[in-house]
Parts: C-alpha cells; structure tokens; sequence
C-alpha cells in the first residue's frame, strides 16, 4: 500500500502564501482602481462632489482612517482643504472651518512645491510634520498633477506607525492620477461659472447704467422738445418737417425788460426771468400747449402743434388772459410794477426740428412774424390779436378794435385787443 502524500517543504509553503497574498493585494488593487475609474466617469462636474466621492471612497475601500483632499488657491498660493472624510471631519460633507496651508509649510506644502509622493513611516522623525486636529504617526501625501503643474495633495494620516504600504501608495498614487483630469475638467468649469456669473453682474451693472443713461436723455428730450416730437426721435426718427394748416403762435414780452436789466445785479435779473417763465410754463401745462422757446425776456408758445386741435385760439386766447394775471400778481408781491405785451396770431406754420447736437423744435410762416409783430406793435398789459385770431373768437370772446395801422414789414393790417370771455 502507498502511504499518505509527504507534506510540501516548508519554504514552498511560505512561497505559495506569499504568492496568494500578492494575487489577493493585485485583485484588491485592481478592484480599487476599477471602482475609482468608473466611478469618475460619472458626469457630475461639481468640484465637492467629485472630491467628497474620492475621500470618501477611499476610506472605505482602503481601510484608511481619513482622507483629505488640498487644492492649490492660485489667487492666494496656498493650499485650502476642499475635502475631508473621517475623523477630521465627523459630520460629513461640511467643513466650517477649511484648513489651509502655505505651499512649502508641512509635509503637504512640501508635496505641493516639490511634486514628490511624501510616504512617511513615522512622523514623530519628521520635522516637517504638522498636528492639528491630533498627532499621528504615519502620513502618504501625494501630488495631484494637472498639465504638468500640482493642482493639490492627496493625503491620508493613521494613528499607527508604518501603516501605509507600498500598496496604498500605488493605489493613491493611481487614484490621485484619474482624479487629476476631473479636477481640472470641474475647474475649469467652476471657473467658467465664475467668469459667467461676474460676466451677468456686469451686464446687469452696464445695462442699468444704460437704462439709466436712455432715461437722463428721456427727460432732456422731453424738457427741451415737445413730447410728441421726442418720442418720435427715441423711436428713430431722424428728420421731423411738416406742414400745420391751423394753428395759433403767441409772443409775450416783459415791457422795459432791457433796460431794468441793465441797472439791477445779473444774479437778480435770472431770478426774475425765471419766476416770470417758471409761473408760464405752469399755465403751458395746465393748458395743454406747447412752449417752443424763450428769446431773451420774449416767450413763444403754440397751439395746435406738433398735436393739431380744433380749439387752438381759444385756449390760447384763455391762456394769454392768464398770462396778464401771472404778471401782475409777481409784480405785486416783488413790490415793483411788472407788464407784459402779448401778441396773437392764428393761421399755417411750418414747424420741424433743427439741429443734431443741440435739437430745437421750431415754427416758421407768416403766422409767425405776424404773431411776433402783434407783440412788438401791441400795448403794455394788453393781448393784440390779428384779424385771422379775431375772426376764430368772435362769438366767445369780447374783443376791442384797434382799426388799421401800419405793421412792420407786413402793411397795414386791422387789429384787435382781446378784452375777455363774451
């Protein structure tokens, strides 16, 4: 009979534990390595969220007792904590207070300026070790590479001494190299997001401006032109003439303006002018007319354009009565006599808009200088109306015949003052 099988040698017996253990490490290493390329092959382009999964996956597949992630602040030249998984950071993906260390300063501002794996078997012989939280005794750093420049450090602490084996720092090392290009990807990205999210405040910030600067250039146009007419320029207008078959023009002038002017301080001049012209354009507003222009102490006002209106002498011809009123009243409460002269006119005019710096809205025609000579030829405290004015007011309004008299450059014209309401 055959005996039992002899048993093998013992040196073959430690050779083939020894040859398992190290088929084991490989599966164990390549099962690691395989979860973290899959894994990062996820879309997520959130940079915590890429971090957080690679310290937390590490923990849990390698047995580690933390992971923490550095990413290098390009605008400061630190080191700032991004991830944190284990006792350094008990509560999960929260870090209140990020730690952050000085490239060069520590072993991992060391790994960071270097670009060297730091594998330490036990770091109470290491100057460069730094506690924080709590000494440990053993620490694997490793560089995080992204276009050839350290973007961060990878790195692991364990309370036992020589922990970490040439395994760990493959398996890092590995993990640290697929990790690299998703970090610079969500970088990139996060970047993107940065320049985007300052690129909307500026916009926002120059569209304000420009809303603000469209509503300052509303304003002016609508202070220095008609409404209508500056409403028509905002919309693209770039010429504005036409023809008004029916209007009424009225010239008021402050009787011996010139020569109260010339022996009264400037400052008290522009006051008075300004008093006398703000009380008119109140009554141009509160009549619906249209101020064109004021001509030294002269004001010019029109009914009937740039918005035609069938009532254009009456309500200037209620205004002008108004107007008499205003005078007389400021010239009571300054206690010095004032007067105005006030002339009419109705008829055709042309009007348009001059200039492309500073615009103007103006009136031309006959209606016009007859308005102006009205005014001119007319009395102190009185409204001298033509015979076109005359003929529209008859049946509402009391008028006083002047007769004929002679009207510069315009002949002899009959006349007429405007008393008030018939």
């Amino acid at each position: 009979m055959t005996g039992p099988p002899d048993d093998p040698p013992e040196d073959e017996v430690t050779a083939l534990r020894r040859r398992c253990d190290e088929l084991a490490a490989k599966a164990h290493y390549l099962d690691v390595v395989n979860f973290f390329a899959s894994s990062l092959l996820h879309t997520q382009t959130d940079l915590d969220d890429i971090l957080w999964d690679v310290a937390n996956s590490a923990v849990a597949r390698l047995g580690l007792e933390d992971c923490v992630i550095y990413l290098v602040d390009a605008s400061r030249g630190v080191l700032v904590q991004r991830a944190a998984y284990g006792p350094k950071n008990p509560k999960g993906r929260e870090i209140l207070a990020p730690i952050t260390i000085a490239i060069g300063a520590g072993i991992v501002g060391s790994v960071a300026r270097t670009g060297e794996v730091a594998h330490i078997d036990d770091t109470r012989e290491d100057p460069r070790y730094i506690t924080d939280d709590q000494a440990r005794l053993s620490e694997l750093a490793i560089p995080i590479f992204f276009d050839d420049a350290v973007i961060g450090v990878l790195d692991s602490e364990h309370s036992q001494a020589g922990f970490f084996t040439a395994t760990h720092r493959e398996i890092l090392t590995t993990i640290a190299s697929m990790t690299a290009s998703r970090i610079g990807r969500a970088l990139l990205d996060e970047d993107l997001r940065r320049a985007n999210a300052e690129l909307e405040v500026k916009v926002a910030a120059r569209t304000g401006e420009l809303s603000a600067a469209i509503e300052r250039h509303r304003r002016l146009l609508e202070n220095t032109l008609p409404r209508p007419i500056a409403e028509r320029l905002q919309q693209g207008e770039a010429r504005i003439a036409e023809r008004f078959d029916a209007v009424t023009v009225l010239f008021a002038d402050v009787v011996d303006f010139t020569a109260r002017a010339a022996v009264v301080e400037p400052e008290a001049v522009v006051e008075l002018l300004s008093r006398i012209f703000t009380d008119f354009d109140a009554l141009c507003d509160r009549f619906g007319v249209e101020k064109i222009k004021t001509i030294g102490d002269a004001y010019m006002v029109v009914a009937g354009a740039p918005t035609p209106r069938d009532d254009h002498a009456e309500v200037i011809a209620a205004m002008a009565l108004e107007l008499l009123g205003a005078v007389e009243r400021i010239g009571r409460e300054l206690g010095a006599p004032l007067q105005v002269r006030i002339g009419i006119a109705s008829g055709p005019v042309i009007a348009g808009v001059l200039g492309t710096r500073k615009l103007a809205y103006d009136l031309w025609g006959d209606t016009v200088n007859t308005a102006s000579r009205m005014e001119s030829h007319g009395v102190p405290g009185r409204v001298h109306v033509d015979a076109s004015t005359h003929a529209c007011l008859a049946d509402l309004f009391d008028f006083e015949c002047r007769g004929t008299i002679e009207v510069k450059g315009l002949g002899p014209r009959t006349t007429y003052f405007l008393r008030g309401r018939a």
